[in-house]
């Protein structure tokens, strides 16, 4: 029994497919299929009922699903932990931070991590919170900047911003000429919105906000970024929330004369904030980087 197909078995367990299993490991079904069957010829036990259409977990495969995750969980923590001990005072902060972070928030955050690690270097990775939350529970992140809420009760956050939303809109748009609006002065126009993938929970939570407030035309357009959202709105007269410009980053765009912004009375609740694992909220590294962030946040979150 080894590590791949253990990773193999876990990916089948929870898709009960091994194409889509197979696509998220990045390989093609033949071998993933042939990994689960050595592992069941080593366990002496069929792992899986296989249907023509759809396969089902056996006794003895619900149990091994059971057991894995935390078995592979625990390997990945070793496997960027080791490294940090042998480190020592060598050791880099590791810093993952939303590529959709506002600079003001995100240059603050990362000279706090450099103030921490006083003569350690700090390096810092720019994802999707989607992709930077799993790199933190594999221990090869010390701390992520991120939208919230997070939900893992393995992790504690420290909420450093609330977003103050504004629609953006042509400069022809009927709205363009009030000085504010509310989520119901929306109800009948298309807002198109960033992929919920970009990290599930917030982005959830957002969407199911604003629908709660009276929104009832909501278009999620997949793998866009907010260069796609701003060409689309300037094209089809649609609309979508942003940040104020000033804030830098990518709400800039809205900058441009063809569009204008107008703020939002009772926007939805979404903020930014410092995510960590409450297991490692003893290790020296990530304790100095989250005092260090506190003592730059000393009234709490900011309104941007």
């Amino acid at each position: 029994m080894d590590i791949q197909q253990l990773r193999c078995f876990q990916a089948v367990a929870e898709e009960l497919h091994f194409g889509r299993a197979a696509e998220r490991l990045h390989m093609t079904a033949s071998p993933v299929s042939r990994m689960v069957k050595d592992l069941e010829r080593e366990l002496g036990a069929d792992l899986f009922i296989r249907g023509y259409h759809r396969i089902q977990l056996t006794p003895a495969g619900h149990e091994l699903a059971r057991r894995v995750p935390p078995l592979l969980a625990e390997l990945d923590r070793l496997r960027s932990e080791i490294p940090l001990v042998a480190a020592g005072g060598d050791r880099v902060v590791r810093l993952g931070a939303s590529y959709m972070s506002p600079p003001v928030i995100l240059d603050a955050v990362v000279e706090s991590a450099e103030k921490a690690g006083a003569r350690r270097a700090v390096e810092v990775t720019l994802a999707p919170s989607a992709d930077l939350l799993p790199q933190l529970t594999r221990g090869e992140l010390d701390a992520v900047l991120v939208h919230l809420p997070v939900e893992d009760p393995g992790v504690m956050s420290l909420p450093l911003a609330r977003y103050r939303f504004l629609v953006a809109m042509r400069r022809d748009d009927p709205l363009a000429c009030h000085e504010v609006i509310s989520v119901g002065d929306l109800a009948d126009r298309t807002v198109v919105f960033m992929p919920l993938t970009l990290q599930p929970a917030a982005m959830g939570h957002l969407r199911d906000e604003l629908v709660a407030k009276g929104l009832r035309r909501l278009r999620i357009i997949a793998n866009a970024d907010t260069t796609m959202i701003a060409t689309h709105v300037r094209r089809t007269g649609d609309l979508t929330f942003t940040l104020a410009p000033s804030t830098g980053g990518s709400a800039r765009i809205y900058d441009d004369p063809a569009f204008a912004v107008v703020p939002v009375t009772d926007g939805p609740s979404f903020g930014l904030g410092l995510v960590w694992r409450a297991d490692r909220a003893g290790d020296p590294v990530v304790h100095g980087l989250v005092d260090a962030v506190r003592d730059r946040w000393p009234d709490g979150e900011v309104t941007i």
